[in-house]
C-alpha cells in the first residue's frame, strides 16, 4: 500500500457537493482506501484569474495501484463527473491533483511528482498541513514550506458551505445482525434509548427518508425535520405532516443544511433508514450504535461501517451504547 495525497478543488456547479462525491468514488476505487479529508477552504482563482472563486481540500489515501494507474482513475472521475479540459487553469467542475506519492517521484510528461505547483499554492498547502503538516516533501515538511509561502494575494477562509467534510453524524438502534426494522418500524423502543436519542439531537438537524417520517407521529420537537425523498418533493404535505420539510435531492439537501448552519452551527444527524443511511454514510464522521441483545427478523439492516473505529462503549440495562469515528478524522 503506498499513501496519496491529493489536492481537489471546484468554481462550478454546486462545488462542495462534487468534491464530496469525488471523494466517495475515490474511496471506492479498488484496493484504495480514504485516510484523511482537510476542512473545505474558499479560495480566489490562481493562475487565471476572470473566473469564480474555488473549493479546495487536500485527502490522504492508500491504495495498492501504481501512480500512474491512480492518476488515470482520478481522470475518470473527473470526466465522469462533468470536468472538460478547455483551457489551461479554467473554469472547471472538479479537478483533482495528485500532490505527492509515497516513495515515488516522477517527472515525464503525463506526471510530475510532487506537483510541481505545490510549493507555491496556499490553497493547496494550507489544507495539506491540516493533515500531513509533517509530511516530507523535497526535504522540508508542508508546515515548513506553508511557513515559507508569500501570502499576499493568496488568501484563503473556510468556506461559506459547510466546510466538514465529514459533517454528519449517524444515530441508529440495531440487533445482532445489524437490523434496523421491520415491516416500517423500529425493532423495540426502550426508554433507555429514546432517552439517549433525544438527549444526542435535540437543538439539532435530523435527516430521515419518507418511511422514517411515516414511522414518526409528528416533527420531533427541538429540532429541524428534513426529509429526504424525491418522490415526495413538490407535492403537496398532509396536514399531519406538517412541520417536516421535504428536500428532493442531495444538491438541495447542502444547500439547505447551508444554510441552517450559515450563522450558527449545528449537529446534523442521520436517522435512517437504511437507504439513506447508504446514501448519506460516506458524508459521516460520527456513528452512535444502540445495540440490542437477541434477532429481530429485520428487513432492513446497517450498512458496514468499514472505515470507522470504536471510540467508546457503555453498558444500559436493556442495551449498549457506543460511539465510533472515522479512520482519521
Amino acid at each position: 500500500m503506498r499513501k496519496i495525497y491529493l489536492s481537489l478543488g471546484a468554481n462550478l456547479g454546486d462545488r462542495a457537493e462534487t468534491i464530496r462525491e469525488a471523494l466517495r468514488r475515490l474511496a471506492g476505487m479498488a484496493g484504495t482506501k480514504l485516510l484523511q479529508v482537510a476542512p473545505f477552504y474558499e479560495t480566489a482563482p490562481w493562475g487565471k484569474t476572470d473566473q469564480p472563486g474555488f473549493i479546495n481540500t487536500c485527502a490522504e489515501l492508500s491504495t495498492e495501484m501504481e501512480p500512474v494507474a491512480f492518476l488515470h482513475c482520478c481522470q475518470r472521475i473527473e470526466k465522469d463527473l462533468g470536468r472538460v479540459r478547455h483551457e489551461h487553469w479554467g473554469a472547471r467542475t472538479i479537478d483533482i491533483d495528485m500532490l505527492v506519492a509515497e516513495g515515488a517521484e516522477l517527472d515525464t510528461e503525463e506526471l510530475h511528482l510532487p506537483h510541481p505547483y505545490l510549493f507555491e499554492r496556499a490553497f493547496v498547502l494550507v489544507p495539506l498541513a491540516d493533515i500531513a503538516a509533517e509530511l516530507p516533501v523535497r526535504g522540508r515538511a508542508v508546515r515548513e514550506w506553508l511557513a515559507m509561502l508569500p501570502r499576499a494575494g493568496q488568501e484563503v477562509s473556510l468556506a461559506a458551505e459547510i466546510a466538514e467534510p465529514f459533517p454528519l453524524k449517524l444515530i441508529a438502534c440495531i440487533d445482532e445482525e445489524r437490523g434496523l426494522g421491520r415491516e416500517g418500524r423500529l425493532l423495540a423502543k426502550l426508554p433507555e434509548d429514546m432517552e439517549n436519542f433525544k438527549a444526542l439531537t435535540m437543538g439539532g438537524i435530523l435527516i430521515m427518508g419518507r418511511k422514517t417520517m411515516e414511522s414518526l407521529p409528528g416533527p420531533l420537537p427541538g429540532r429541524v425535520n428534513l426529509v429526504l425523498s424525491h418522490s415526495l418533493a413538490g407535492q403537496e404535505i398532509p396536514e399531519h405532516y406538517q412541520g417536516f420539510e421535504i428536500i428532493g435531492s442531495l444538491q438541495e439537501l447542502w444547500q439547505q443544511l447551508g444554510k441552517l448552519c450559515a450563522h450558527e452551527q449545528k449537529l446534523i444527524w442521520c436517522i435512517g433508514g437504511g437507504e439513506i443511511y447508504r446514501l448519506l454514510l460516506p458524508c459521516a464522521g460520527e456513528a452512535y450504535l444502540t445495540r440490542l441483545p437477541g434477532r429481530y427478523g429485520a428487513d432492513v439492516f446497517l450498512p458496514e461501517l468499514e472505515d470507522f473505529v470504536l471510540l467508546e462503549s457503555r453498558e444500559g440495562e436493556h442495551c449498549a451504547f457506543e460511539r465510533w469515528t472515522r479512520v482519521g478524522k
